[in-house]
């Protein structure tokens, strides 16, 4: 257990049963304690249920039903400070074209590795402001 990470929650939304699952177990080693939403509309509904608890939310761009761009739009209304990081297959460019212009996330392109997340994380909570920009 890292005790950078110690006490931070973070919200995975991924589509995928097996990411979401292998992301959960990696950052529970990590020392994260960790929810899980596999769409865009068990987000909103977990950030509506537990937002003051969640430190960071890692959102997957690419989901059926609601994806990451419109997930992200409701979670901010009900946490405008949410801290996110937005992960998909395509390159930033690609991905910042789903979302208003101005919006605050961090971005990770997929494949990522557990490291390279974990150093993410740890930056993203550790930094003094939530205004995370892509």
């Amino acid at each position: 257990m890292s005790p950078e990470t110690r006490g931070y929650t973070v919200l995975i939304v991924e589509d995928e049963d097996t990411l979401r699952q292998a992301c959960s177990d990696v950052l529970d080693a990590f020392g994260y304690r960790v929810l899980l939403a596999a769409n865009g509309e068990e987000a909103v509904q977990v950030v509506r249920a537990q937002g003051e608890q969640i430190d960071c939310v890692l959102l997957d761009l690419t989901m059926p039903g609601m994806n990451g761009a419109a997930a992200y739009a409701q979670m901010r209304k009900i946490k405008p400070d949410l801290r996110v990081i937005v992960t998909s297959g395509h390159d930033v460019e690609d991905a910042l074209r789903h979302f208003p212009k101005g919006s605050a996330f961090e971005y990770i392109q997929k494949p990522y590795s557990i490291y390279e997340l974990h150093r993410r994380l740890q930056e993203l909570l550790t930094s003094p402001a939530s205004n995370n920009e892509a």
